[in-house]
């Protein structure tokens, strides 16, 4: 670290890289956290994780039980070995909300006082938080896999992808369904909004397009992500030698907030960084590299784990898929893009967005890892597994451990080290 200070003393490397160089160097120590936790507060395997853009304060949960909770990340109680455990503030029992799988939790991103879910049971409902209690909904009659709102609060309309070819927008001012693209023939399984173009909506389907749309313009697309065939697969013209974003359906889709780049992932494992131009249009191939298993960011690995799970559980009756979600620390405390997946084997990879290097890899997780949320001015990672938990992931330099935590902690190194003694 005294030699990057040094170079920037000497004026070798700029104000900008060498924060780059210290938000790289502090995400590379996130680890899991000894000081505070979260309440086991659900029963099936999580699939959704929130947190509020106004406060950064409040967290959502839901998955294959059905509940959905919702946390005070600012409220905790003292557990038995003196770590603070986060409960929760307020529920949607299961049972008297959905009645299958919750797919998304998202909240209104100007005002936590409302947030909305969709589910396996084709309806997408709106919610007060205060009351806990149904405001709308709007079944749009098939299973729904995902649901955005724009970031920038510009509009009231819902995105979601359905098993139908139709991306539905529903207006939460009228509480109908206001518009309909015609997006994915076999299906839409992922949507995204701009964070900077209030209209533009990212839409990924079953058939591995990945698709832009200006949604005032929804009668044509915008542009389409492709990449090129395999040099050993010949062509017969220019639009031959392209194929789509991925192979099999695409599975999660992120807009970097500081640059023109789009991050796509899919069933066939590989995550894939998109450059757009000034306009957020041309979407070009910048890199690739796998994804799904714990560190495999290298375009020659094995890549033979997926990192899509199966599940099956009370609620559906069936198999249901556990779908990997993306975030990204790019929150203005971290100079850098580092992009979080979760992974098969329950361990999450943090990758730098422009190289596709793993800069981290967290272990914590029992079963596959599911879901992610980035708490942006905490520097605080939540994640959510097919082991049923939340957990935590901060700089270990960040926790201010209890007398009552520091003193267990050097009865384990005791501990630990009578047993080097009896070993030698």
């Amino acid at each position: 670290m005294n030699g990057i200070v040094r170079s920037r003393e000497r004026g070798a490397i700029s104000a900008t890289d060498l924060s780059q160089e210290v938000s790289i160097r502090v995400l590379k120590t996130l680890a899991l956290a000894e000081t505070k936790r979260v309440a086991r507060i659900h029963t099936a395997p999580l699939q959704s994780l929130a947190i509020d853009a106004v406060q950064q304060r409040y967290l959502l949960s839901a998955g294959l039980d059905t509940s959905i909770q919702l946390l005070d990340l600012e409220i905790s109680e003292v557990s038995a070995d003196g770590s603070q455990q986060i409960p929760s503030l307020s529920h949607v029992a299961s049972g008297f909300g959905h009645t299958r799988l919750v797919s998304t939790v998202e909240w209104y991103p100007v005002d936590s006082g409302m947030f909305s879910t969709s589910s396996f049971d084709h309806t997408l409902r709106v919610w007060d938080t205060a009351t806990m209690t149904e405001a709308c909904k709007f079944d749009l009659e098939s299973r729904i896999h995902c649901h955005r709102m724009s970031p920038t609060g510009a509009h009231a309309l819902i995105a979601a992808a359905n098993e139908s070819a139709y991306v539905r927008l529903c207006d939460l001012r009228t509480a109908s369904a206001a518009q309909q693209i015609f997006a994915h023939q076999n299906g839409g399984t992922v949507v995204a909004w701009s964070p900077h173009q209030p209209y533009m909506l990212a839409t990924g389907g079953a058939d591995g397009a990945l698709k832009l749309w200006d949604i005032r313009q929804s009668s044509a697309c915008l542009a389409v992500c492709t990449r090129p065939l395999l040099p050993s697969l010949e062509a017969r013209n220019e639009t031959e030698s392209m194929a789509a974003a991925h192979v099999g359906p695409v599975k999660s889709i992120l807009f970097s907030r500081n640059t023109g780049l789009i991050a796509s992932s899919g069933s066939d494992k590989c995550a894939r960084i998109w450059q757009t131009d000034a306009a957020g249009l041309s979407p070009a191939l910048l890199s690739e590299f796998p994804v799904g298993a714990k560190g495999q960011t290298d375009s020659n690995s094995d890549t033979s784990t997926s990192a899509i799970s199966v599940i099956r559980g009370a609620g559906d009756g069936i198999g249901t898929t556990v779908e990997p979600s993306l975030t990204s620390s790019d929150d203005g405390t971290i100079k850098s893009e580092i992009m979080f997946y979760p992974n098969s084997d329950g361990t999450i990879s943090g990758i730098e967005l422009m190289t596709g290097e793993c800069v981290v890899v967290l272990e914590g997780h029992l079963a596959p890892a599911s879901c992610l949320a980035w708490r942006a001015g905490h520097m605080e990672l939540y994640s959510g597994g097919a082991d049923n938990n939340i957990l935590i992931w901060n700089p270990p330099a960040a926790e201010n451990m209890s007398n009552k935590q520091a003193a267990a902690r050097m009865d384990s190194w005791s501990d630990d080290n009578d047993d080097n003694d009896d070993d030698r």
